[in-house]
C-alpha cells in the first residue's frame, strides 16, 4: 500500500509540474491512499454532536454505553471492531444511512451521519484529529477499519 502512494505522488507531481499547490495535492492523495481509522480521521467536535445525535436516536437499540441490547448490536468493543475489521468506513455510513433507525431507515440526515461515527471511532478508541470525517462517500471508500494500529 506504501509503494502505491509513492506511486501516486510520483504521478500526479510528475503530470502537474510540481507546483507548492501540487506538491500539497500530492500528499493528500498519498494521504486518502492510506488512510486508516488510527489516522486521527475525525474531530472531537464531531464527537460531540455525534453523541448529541446518539442520545436522540440511538441509545434505545444501542445502549448508553455503545454495548449494545437485545434490541441492538454493540457499536464499541471487540466484537464490533473484528466485525468491521478490513473494511473501509463508507460501509458503516452506508449501514447507518439505510438501515438507521429500524423502525424509520433513512431518517438521519447524511451530513450527520459522519458525527455519530466519529462517536463510534472515539468509544472504540481510535484517536481524534483535526480533520472532520467527511460526509463524502468517495472520501470515506479510502479509509480502512483496522483493528489493530498499523506497525503498532
Amino acid at each position: 500500500m506504501k509503494r502505491l502512494a509513492v506511486i501516486a505522488v510520483a504521478l500526479v507531481g510528475a503530470t502537474l509540474a510540481v507546483r507548492p499547490s501540487t506538491v500539497a495535492q500530492a500528499s493528500q492523495l498519498a494521504l486518502a491512499l492510506r488512510a486508516s481509522v488510527w489516522d486521527s480521521v475525525y474531530t472531537d467536535s464531531q464527537t460531540v454532536r455525534g453523541d448529541s445525535l446518539y442520545q436522540a436516536v440511538c441509545i434505545k437499540c444501542h445502549g448508553p454505553t455503545l454495548s449494545g441490547t437485545a434490541d441492538g448490536n454493540p457499536l464499541a468493543g471487540t466484537d464490533f471492531v473484528a466485525n468491521w475489521d478490513g473494511l473501509t468506513i463508507d460501509q458503516i455510513y452506508d449501514k447507518i444511512r439505510n438501515e438507521m433507525p429500524p423502525d424509520n431507515p433513512k431518517t438521519i440526515p447524511p451530513e450527520l451521519i459522519p458525527d455519530v461515527m466519529a462517536l463510534i471511532l472515539s468509544k472504540n478508541g481510535f484517536p481524534s484529529g483535526k480533520q472532520a470525517l467527511p460526509n463524502d462517500i468517495e472520501k470515506l471508500k479510502t479509509i480502512k477499519f483496522e483493528k489493530s494500529k498499523p506497525g503498532g
